[in-house]
């Protein structure tokens, strides 16, 4: 049972002699960035586009109406009557006569 112990507690030394044995190594540094490289050139302009079409034309507006009828004006009002003037001088050699009627002549002298 000696030997067992003895053969038991060697393995278990050289497990842990193994087992440090692999552990992950460590990293290298990581290397220097160049610097970078010059820009690049610019891009060629585009072509111009092409033109629009033209717009079709507009329908004509509809005639008006007519309008309507003006009103008549009203009537103007009357006059007044004017005053009777005298009777015209008669002639010579003539005098002024009122007739029967109420009318006015003229009668030789």
């Amino acid at each position: 049972m000696k030997a067992a112990v003895c053969i038991g507690i060697g393995l278990t030394s050289v497990m842990l002699l193994c087992g440090g044995c692999q552990t992950t190594p460590t990293q290298a540094a990581p290397a220097a960035q160049g610097q970078p490289g010059p820009a690049g050139q610019p891009g060629a302009q585009g072509q111009p586009g092409q033109p629009g079409q033209q717009g079709d034309a507009g329908q004509a507006g509809d005639p008006g109406r007519p309008g309507d009828k003006g009103y008549t004006g009203d009537t103007g009002q009357k006059g007044a009557t004017g005053n009777t003037g005298q009777a015209a001088p008669c002639p010579d050699g003539q005098h002024r006569a009122t007739d029967p009627s109420g009318g006015v002549h003229c009668e030789a002298n």
